[in-house]
Protein backbone atom coordinates (compact mmCIF):
# COMPACT_ATOMS: atom_id res chain seq x y z
CA UNK A 1 0.00 0.00 0.00
CA UNK A 2 1.76 3.01 -1.06
CA UNK A 3 1.13 6.57 0.24
CA UNK A 4 1.59 10.06 -2.06
CA UNK A 5 2.12 13.48 -0.84
CA UNK A 6 3.23 16.12 -3.29
CA UNK A 7 3.17 20.23 -2.31
CA UNK A 8 3.65 22.22 -5.19
CA UNK A 9 4.60 26.19 -4.06
CA UNK A 10 5.62 28.03 -7.12
CA UNK A 11 5.19 31.51 -5.47
CA UNK A 12 4.06 34.89 -6.85
CA UNK A 13 0.47 35.26 -7.11
CA UNK A 14 0.09 31.40 -7.99
CA UNK A 15 -1.81 29.02 -5.02
CA UNK A 16 -0.02 26.71 -3.40
CA UNK A 17 -1.56 23.20 -3.71
CA UNK A 18 -1.47 19.59 -2.26
CA UNK A 19 -1.84 16.54 -3.53
CA UNK A 20 -2.19 13.21 -1.62
CA UNK A 21 -3.28 9.30 -2.75
CA UNK A 22 -3.33 6.36 -1.23
CA UNK A 23 -2.50 3.37 -4.01
CA UNK A 24 -2.68 -0.31 -3.64
CA UNK A 25 -0.90 -3.01 -5.24
CA UNK A 26 -1.18 -6.53 -4.91
CA UNK A 27 1.04 -9.47 -6.80
CA UNK A 28 0.37 -13.31 -7.18
CA UNK A 29 3.15 -15.37 -8.46
CA UNK A 30 2.93 -19.15 -8.83
CA UNK A 31 6.71 -21.12 -9.95
CA UNK A 32 6.75 -24.36 -11.60
CA UNK A 33 9.11 -26.83 -11.36
CA UNK A 34 11.41 -23.53 -9.85
CA UNK A 35 11.35 -22.73 -13.23
CA UNK A 36 8.50 -21.02 -15.44
CA UNK A 37 6.62 -18.07 -13.74
CA UNK A 38 3.12 -17.30 -13.71
CA UNK A 39 2.35 -13.81 -12.42
CA UNK A 40 -1.04 -11.75 -11.69
CA UNK A 41 -0.42 -7.86 -10.54
CA UNK A 42 -2.84 -5.77 -10.00
CA UNK A 43 -2.13 -2.30 -9.14
CA UNK A 44 -3.47 1.30 -8.72
CA UNK A 45 -0.98 4.29 -9.66
CA UNK A 46 -0.86 8.63 -9.67
CA UNK A 47 0.65 11.44 -10.09
CA UNK A 48 0.41 14.50 -9.79
CA UNK A 49 1.45 17.48 -12.10
CA UNK A 50 4.78 17.97 -12.54
CA UNK A 51 5.95 22.26 -12.46
CA UNK A 52 6.30 22.64 -16.02
CA UNK A 53 2.89 21.44 -16.58
CA UNK A 54 0.98 23.56 -13.79
CA UNK A 55 3.36 26.69 -14.94
CA UNK A 56 5.23 26.73 -17.73
CA UNK A 57 4.93 29.37 -20.38
CA UNK A 58 7.34 29.06 -23.50
CA UNK A 59 7.67 30.30 -26.97
CA UNK A 60 9.67 28.72 -29.57
CA UNK A 61 11.31 30.68 -31.85
CA UNK A 62 8.73 30.13 -34.97
CA UNK A 63 5.93 31.98 -32.50
CA UNK A 64 4.11 28.35 -30.82
CA UNK A 65 3.24 29.14 -26.89
CA UNK A 66 3.63 25.82 -24.69
CA UNK A 67 1.71 27.12 -21.22
CA UNK A 68 1.01 25.15 -18.29
CA UNK A 69 -2.32 24.56 -16.44
CA UNK A 70 -2.45 25.83 -12.82
CA UNK A 71 -5.88 23.63 -12.54
CA UNK A 72 -4.43 20.35 -13.42
CA UNK A 73 -6.17 17.51 -11.83
CA UNK A 74 -3.65 15.09 -10.68
CA UNK A 75 -3.91 11.61 -13.19
CA UNK A 76 -4.77 8.32 -11.76
CA UNK A 77 -5.30 4.19 -13.43
CA UNK A 78 -5.96 1.02 -12.67
CA UNK A 79 -3.65 -1.69 -13.96
CA UNK A 80 -3.97 -5.07 -14.24
CA UNK A 81 -1.09 -7.28 -16.06
CA UNK A 82 -0.57 -11.11 -16.30
CA UNK A 83 3.03 -12.42 -17.19
CA UNK A 84 4.54 -15.54 -18.08
CA UNK A 85 8.19 -16.23 -17.48
CA UNK A 86 9.95 -19.74 -19.48
CA UNK A 87 14.03 -19.79 -18.51
CA UNK A 88 14.31 -23.04 -20.99
CA UNK A 89 18.13 -22.87 -19.96
CA UNK A 90 21.13 -21.23 -19.19
CA UNK A 91 21.19 -20.38 -22.68
CA UNK A 92 17.32 -19.79 -23.40
CA UNK A 93 14.97 -17.63 -21.66
CA UNK A 94 11.98 -15.99 -22.80
CA UNK A 95 9.04 -13.91 -21.25
CA UNK A 96 5.70 -12.23 -22.13
CA UNK A 97 3.60 -10.54 -20.04
CA UNK A 98 -0.02 -8.94 -21.31
CA UNK A 99 -1.74 -5.53 -19.64
CA UNK A 100 -4.54 -3.56 -19.37
CA UNK A 101 -4.86 -0.04 -18.10
CA UNK A 102 -7.18 2.78 -17.18
CA UNK A 103 -6.25 6.02 -16.80
CA UNK A 104 -8.04 9.01 -15.12
CA UNK A 105 -7.69 12.59 -15.85
CA UNK A 106 -4.13 11.75 -18.03
CA UNK A 107 -2.19 14.99 -18.31
CA UNK A 108 -1.21 15.84 -21.76
CA UNK A 109 0.24 18.87 -23.47
CA UNK A 110 -3.04 19.22 -26.39
CA UNK A 111 -1.94 21.15 -29.40
CA UNK A 112 -4.40 24.69 -30.18
CA UNK A 113 -3.01 27.79 -29.85
CA UNK A 114 -1.52 28.00 -27.33
CA UNK A 115 -0.59 24.50 -26.65
CA UNK A 116 -2.15 24.00 -22.91
CA UNK A 117 -1.62 21.36 -20.65
CA UNK A 118 -5.12 19.70 -20.00
CA UNK A 119 -6.47 16.47 -18.20
CA UNK A 120 -8.04 13.74 -20.40
CA UNK A 121 -11.44 12.42 -19.30
CA UNK A 122 -10.25 8.59 -19.60
CA UNK A 123 -7.56 7.12 -21.36
CA UNK A 124 -7.40 3.21 -22.25
CA UNK A 125 -4.22 1.15 -23.13
CA UNK A 126 -3.62 -2.20 -23.95
CA UNK A 127 -0.60 -3.85 -25.16
CA UNK A 128 2.09 -6.38 -24.55
CA UNK A 129 5.82 -7.24 -24.10
CA UNK A 130 7.63 -10.07 -25.31
CA UNK A 131 11.11 -10.65 -24.10
CA UNK A 132 13.65 -13.22 -25.42
CA UNK A 133 17.64 -13.88 -24.41
CA UNK A 134 19.92 -16.56 -26.34
CA UNK A 135 23.17 -17.61 -25.70
CA UNK A 136 23.91 -20.59 -28.25
CA UNK A 137 27.43 -20.62 -27.87
CA UNK A 138 30.66 -18.72 -25.54
CA UNK A 139 31.12 -16.04 -27.92
CA UNK A 140 27.45 -15.20 -29.16
CA UNK A 141 24.68 -13.36 -27.15
CA UNK A 142 21.55 -12.35 -28.45
CA UNK A 143 18.78 -9.92 -26.67
CA UNK A 144 15.45 -9.02 -28.35
CA UNK A 145 12.38 -6.90 -27.40
CA UNK A 146 8.91 -6.27 -28.53
CA UNK A 147 6.31 -4.24 -27.24
CA UNK A 148 2.60 -3.24 -28.62
CA UNK A 149 0.71 -0.24 -27.22
CA UNK A 150 -2.87 0.47 -28.61
CA UNK A 151 -3.91 3.92 -26.71
CA UNK A 152 -7.70 4.88 -27.22
CA UNK A 153 -9.72 8.15 -25.80
CA UNK A 154 -12.38 7.38 -24.60
CA UNK A 155 -13.52 10.81 -25.64
CA UNK A 156 -12.61 10.36 -29.34
CA UNK A 157 -9.41 12.77 -29.19
CA UNK A 158 -6.49 11.41 -31.20
CA UNK A 159 -3.32 10.08 -29.39
CA UNK A 160 -0.30 11.78 -30.46
CA UNK A 161 3.23 10.71 -30.82
CA UNK A 162 2.73 7.19 -30.21
CA UNK A 163 3.95 4.19 -31.86
CA UNK A 164 1.78 0.84 -31.94
CA UNK A 165 4.40 -1.69 -32.36
CA UNK A 166 7.84 -1.26 -31.23
CA UNK A 167 11.52 -3.56 -30.50
CA UNK A 168 15.22 -3.71 -30.85
CA UNK A 169 17.40 -6.44 -31.05
CA UNK A 170 21.10 -6.63 -30.07
CA UNK A 171 23.90 -9.21 -30.78
CA UNK A 172 26.81 -9.56 -29.69
CA UNK A 173 29.92 -11.28 -31.03
CA UNK A 174 33.25 -11.94 -29.57
CA UNK A 175 36.24 -12.65 -31.73
CA UNK A 176 39.91 -13.24 -30.95
CA UNK A 177 40.97 -9.75 -31.93
CA UNK A 178 38.06 -7.50 -31.50
CA UNK A 179 34.42 -7.87 -30.13
CA UNK A 180 31.42 -6.84 -32.01
CA UNK A 181 28.19 -5.67 -31.15
CA UNK A 182 25.02 -4.87 -33.86
CA UNK A 183 21.99 -3.03 -32.57
CA UNK A 184 18.43 -1.95 -33.90
CA UNK A 185 15.76 -0.14 -32.48
CA UNK A 186 12.57 0.36 -34.72
CA UNK A 187 8.97 1.53 -33.97
CA UNK A 188 6.12 2.10 -36.80
CA UNK A 189 4.48 4.89 -37.42
CA UNK A 190 3.17 8.32 -35.18
CA UNK A 191 0.14 10.62 -35.93
CA UNK A 192 0.68 14.62 -34.93
CA UNK A 193 -1.24 17.26 -35.60
CA UNK A 194 0.46 19.70 -38.05
CA UNK A 195 0.86 23.06 -35.79
CA UNK A 196 2.36 24.78 -38.86
CA UNK A 197 -0.04 24.01 -41.17
CA UNK A 198 -1.22 27.93 -41.28
CA UNK A 199 -4.90 27.18 -39.43
CA UNK A 200 -5.51 28.76 -36.17
CA UNK A 201 -8.19 26.51 -35.65
CA UNK A 202 -8.19 23.23 -36.98
CA UNK A 203 -4.41 21.31 -37.02
CA UNK A 204 -4.74 18.54 -39.75
CA UNK A 205 -3.89 15.11 -39.24
CA UNK A 206 -0.36 13.35 -40.07
CA UNK A 207 2.16 11.16 -39.89
CA UNK A 208 5.70 10.43 -38.86
CA UNK A 209 6.99 7.65 -40.94
CA UNK A 210 7.90 4.00 -39.21
CA UNK A 211 11.81 3.69 -38.72
CA UNK A 212 14.55 1.50 -38.32
CA UNK A 213 18.14 3.28 -36.86
CA UNK A 214 20.61 0.41 -36.37
CA UNK A 215 24.02 1.59 -34.48
CA UNK A 216 27.15 -0.75 -34.32
CA UNK A 217 30.02 -0.76 -30.94
CA UNK A 218 33.45 -2.17 -31.63
CA UNK A 219 35.91 -2.67 -28.53
CA UNK A 220 39.20 -4.17 -27.93
CA UNK A 221 41.08 -5.11 -24.47
CA UNK A 222 45.17 -4.59 -24.80
CA UNK A 223 46.92 -5.04 -21.62
CA UNK A 224 45.05 -2.41 -19.18
CA UNK A 225 43.61 -0.50 -21.70
CA UNK A 226 39.92 -0.99 -23.12
CA UNK A 227 39.09 1.07 -26.20
CA UNK A 228 36.12 1.37 -28.14
CA UNK A 229 34.06 2.69 -30.91
CA UNK A 230 30.52 3.27 -30.61
CA UNK A 231 28.47 4.79 -34.19
CA UNK A 232 24.94 5.39 -33.39
CA UNK A 233 22.51 6.20 -36.36
CA UNK A 234 25.25 4.35 -38.55
CA UNK A 235 23.29 4.68 -41.87
CA UNK A 236 22.60 8.74 -41.27
CA UNK A 237 19.13 8.33 -41.47
CA UNK A 238 17.01 11.58 -41.64
CA UNK A 239 14.42 11.10 -39.35
CA UNK A 240 12.17 13.19 -36.12
CA UNK A 241 10.27 11.74 -33.42
CA UNK A 242 8.41 15.59 -32.94
CA UNK A 243 7.24 17.76 -35.92
CA UNK A 244 10.43 19.30 -37.31
CA UNK A 245 12.69 18.81 -34.98
CA UNK A 246 15.14 16.86 -36.55
CA UNK A 247 16.68 13.85 -34.71
CA UNK A 248 20.64 13.15 -34.66
CA UNK A 249 22.76 12.25 -37.39
CA UNK A 250 25.24 9.42 -37.42
CA UNK A 251 27.17 10.29 -34.45
CA UNK A 252 30.54 8.76 -33.58
CA UNK A 253 32.22 8.53 -30.08
CA UNK A 254 35.34 7.01 -29.05
CA UNK A 255 36.86 5.93 -25.92
CA UNK A 256 39.87 4.70 -24.35
CA UNK A 257 39.94 3.65 -21.11
CA UNK A 258 42.96 2.30 -18.85
CA UNK A 259 42.89 0.34 -15.32
CA UNK A 260 45.24 1.59 -13.03
CA UNK A 261 46.23 -1.21 -10.36
CA UNK A 262 47.90 -0.96 -7.15
CA UNK A 263 49.32 -3.43 -4.78
CA UNK A 264 48.85 -2.23 -0.90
Amino acid sequence: LRYDYRRSDPGGNYQKRIYTNWSPKINLVCTLENKRTFTLAYSQGFRAPSLSELYLHYTSYYGLTMQGNPSLLPEKVQAIEIMYEHPHSDAWFWSISIFHNRYKNMIDFVYNLPILAMNRKGITGTGLEYQVRWHPIEKLNLTASYAYLDMTDRGGEPILYRSKHRGQINIQYQTTLIDVQLGLQAWSKQIYENFLSGSHYDFPIREIPEQIIPELILSREINYFTWSMHITNLFDTKYELIQDFPMPGRIWKFTLTKIITKEL
